[in-house]
């Protein structure tokens, strides 16, 4: 008499080579994976304590490189811009006020429409843009983040340390003229506003957020 309950041995033996089998395939993905992030480690290792990175401002960044940077930064600055909110900037006391701040702070890095590059703006890598005609456009909100924080590993300095709110929004006043401004435009406003103060009869400072 037999009965069904008493399933045959080698069924059983069966069923276990079986799901030995289909879970071999993952020890090896598994043990692939490992050894792959091993070497990883070690290159970078390699590469992180040899000196065989140049980090000279000289060398030309290779497209993938310059291309993660890039986006890496543009991604950061849309991100941690999106929660601020710009005042009123087409004052023209605003403006003047602007003028006077990027002349005295920006010009050596970002240069002008119609002016010499400084030495220090030649050396720069990656370029400090000069806000002229046809430049990358950046949002109010986008270019007071940045001139508040500053970027790293471009020589972009923090300006919110030293200045106010007010004055920020100031020189990002002018900063969105600029693109609209002809050299003679921005040769005669140099004119117009002497080398001074430049901060005379400013707003009060109101903090606003930044992140």
């Amino acid at each position: 008499m037999s009965s069904d309950r008493n399933p045959n041995p080698r069924n059983r033996t069966g069923s276990r080579d079986e799901i030995g089998s289909r879970s071999k395939p993952w020890k090896h993905v598994l043990m692939t994976l490992g050894a792959v992030g091993v070497v990883g480690a070690l290159v970078a290792a390699g590469v992180i304590f040899s000196g065989l990175f140049n980090v000279a401002a000289t060398v030309v960044d290779s497209p993938p490189l310059n291309w993660m940077l890039v986006t890496v930064r543009e991604g950061s600055i849309k991100r941690h811009a999106r929660s601020i909110q710009a005042p009123p900037l087409d004052d023209a006391a605003r403006l003047d006020r602007g003028f006077r701040l990027y002349r005295e702070d920006c010009v050596m890095c970002h240069t002008p429409v119609g002016r010499t590059p400084t030495q220090m703006a030649v050396g720069f890598n990656p370029q400090a843009p000069g806000f002229g005609e046809g430049s990358d456009a950046m949002t109010a909100a986008e270019l007071f983040w940045v001139t508040k924080n500053g970027i790293r590993f471009t020589g972009m300095p923090a300006w919110g340390p030293s200045h106010s709110d007010p004055e920020l929004w100031d020189v990002v006043a002018f900063v969105l003229a600029l693109p609209k401004m002809s050299a003679a435009d921005y040769a005669a406003m140099d004119l117009r506003l002497p080398p001074g103060p430049a901060m005379q009869s400013r707003p009060p400072a109101v903090a606003s957020p930044t992140r």
